[in-house]
């Protein structure tokens, strides 16, 4: 009673009734003889959780008419995620675009003196990005996809996996973190740099499952927040790490990171929203030493996971379109490499370009069927429009393009963030906006005000601040104070429950247009 399996030229089996209850195939991608990618939990939208059968076959799902080729029908191809584990299966599992993009790649300096520096993490459900520095000098400085990600794009489905699935303690989604941050620092001792504290920030769920703690009041409602950081760990081949204060089942150390590198860099305002644009939209309206904290899901669509042809950036962004301009030839792109991948910030651009164009409108359909209504350029840009499989797709390069599911998806990131800010400044006089997040560092104001996630006439109060988690954890390092500061403000927050609020609920409906 086995499972067979062919991966990258050797074979192997697994106990079928060791396998846990219902699992779907997807579970594979969970072995630790599989190299680890980002995965989408199951939703079908991502593609790489594709396998072949050799027998038996399972029947084609609706989805997988539309998502696989003809040529992959007929070779027995399926996604994983669609078809449940049975015992006797023969399948081979190929080799992903992405798997290695767990893998860090240094650029240090050569021949330096022996040094000692502190690395500085975020651990982002999608992505990690990391610092090595001292109060002189960054060494270096990277991003890699989280390899925890094979257990899904979000956090539910983390805690899903740790729940329901992970029968191992300490669990694969802990070690496999700890065990990036031991390479890291191994391959930072052999360039003479030596780390002696590590500074991580995390959302709250990210957090307990580094820790290898509870996350059960992090599942279900009444949640609620069991560590409330400003502690040292200790862990094996590891050096001290620092878990800075956090807020709230849904407000971590990460947007805690955030307010410290504000109250730091700008002491003279005080009155301010912090909009952190992540996986999680978190929120934190401070007024005279007051804090109200809020928390929506967004999902990982604005860093390309779950997009039909999406990627987060990461490592140097080889062969990953960062941006779409448009030419009075037609669309062009910004791309290191050969295009095989788009990010969630070029998503955003394309979508502003399409709509200055009125290749789509407001609503965020396709103006293909209404040819009197686009200009000429718009025209141009349609003829690379394609039906297939009954899916609309407007194709940016022969392999890569948009579809309807696509602006969906981004389309409900949209009213989720834009109708918490709405909220934020009906109830207040906010004179400060700070908009956080990786991916915030790289769109333009002027597409997120016209694409509507930030009100209008609001663009003159924000300003865009990029990773405030990692230039928060610094903050903390050279400010010890900053954390008790942050721990008592913390404490002290008031945290709001938007999406059960109806007037949240009702902006949400009307903000589901660009």
């Amino acid at each position: 009673m086995a499972v067979l399996i062919h991966y990258n030229n050797e074979n192997f089996s697994i106990n079928f009734e060791e396998l846990p209850h219902n699992a779907n195939a997807g579970y594979l991608f969970s072995l630790p003889q599989i190299k680890p990618r980002p995965l989408c939990t199951g939703m079908g939208k991502c593609g790489r959780c594709k396998i072949q059968y050799h027998s038996p076959v399972p029947m084609l799902t609706p989805l997988e008419k539309i998502l696989l080729s003809k040529e992959e029908q007929e070779k027995n191809i399926r996604l994983a995620c669609k078809h449940p584990l049975e015992d006797n299966l023969e399948l081979s599992i190929f080799d992903d675009l992405q798997q290695n993009a767990s893998q860090f790649n240094l650029q240090l300096p050569e021949n330096c003196s022996y040094e000692t520096a502190v690395l500085f993490i975020d651990l982002g459900t999608t992505s990690i990005d990391f610092a090595v520095q001292n109060e002189q000098k960054v060494f270096t400085q990277g991003k890699i996809l989280n390899p925890q990600m094979f257990a899904g794009a979000d956090v539910m489905a983390r805690l899903y996996y740790e729940h329901f699935i992970e029968k191992q303690k300490p669990s694969r989604l802990q070690s496999i973190i700890l065990e990036f941050l031991q390479n890291l620092c191994t391959e930072l001792e052999k360039t003479r740099i030596a780390v002696n504290e590590i500074y991580l920030a995390a959302n709250p769920a990210m957090t307990a499952l580094f820790l290898g703690e509870s996350t059960k009041g992090l599942l279900e409602a009444p949640y609620y927040l069991e560590n409330k950081g400003s502690t040292h760990y200790h862990f094996n081949k590891l050096p001290p790490v620092f878990i800075p204060p956090q807020m709230s089942a849904f407000i971590g150390a990460d947007a805690c990171a955030g307010l410290a590198y504000i109250l730091q860099n700008y002491p003279d305002l005080d009155n301010f929203l912090l909009a952190d644009l992540g996986t999680n939209g978190e929120f934190i309206y401070y007024h005279d030493g007051q804090v109200y904290g809020a928390s929506v899901p967004l999902g990982p669509a604005l860093e390309g996971v779950g997009m039909r042809c999406g990627s987060a950036v990461h490592g140097k962004g080889e062969n990953i379109i960062l941006s779409f301009s448009l030419t009075p030839f037609g669309l062009s792109f910004e791309c290191k490499g050969n295009a095989q991948f788009i990010c969630g910030a070029a998503y955003l651009s394309l979508l502003n370009i399409l709509l200055s164009t009125n290749c789509i409108n407001r609503q965020g359909l396709f103006q293909n069927n209404q040819p009197e209504q686009v200009s000429p350029l718009a025209k141009k840009l349609l003829t690379r429009f394609k039906e297939i499989n009954g899916e609309k797709r407007l194709y940016v390069t022969d392999n890569l393009y948009l579809c309807a599911e696509d602006i969906e998806n981004i389309l409900k990131v949209k009213a989720a963030f834009s109708s918490a800010i709405e909220l934020f400044m009906q109830k207040n006089t906010i004179e400060t906006i700070f908009l956080s997040g990786a991916l915030s560092a790289h769109i333009p104001l002027d597409i997120l005000e016209n694409l509507g996630f930030l009100p209008k006439n609001s663009k003159a109060k924000t300003k865009i601040i990029g990773n405030s988690s990692l230039k928060g954890l610094f903050s903390y390092y050279t400010d010890r104070e900053l954390i008790h500061k942050v721990e008592k403000i913390s404490a002290q927050a008031i945290i709001i429950d938007l999406t059960n609020q109806d007037e949240y609920n009702t902006l949400y409906i009307n903000n589901m247009h660009f």
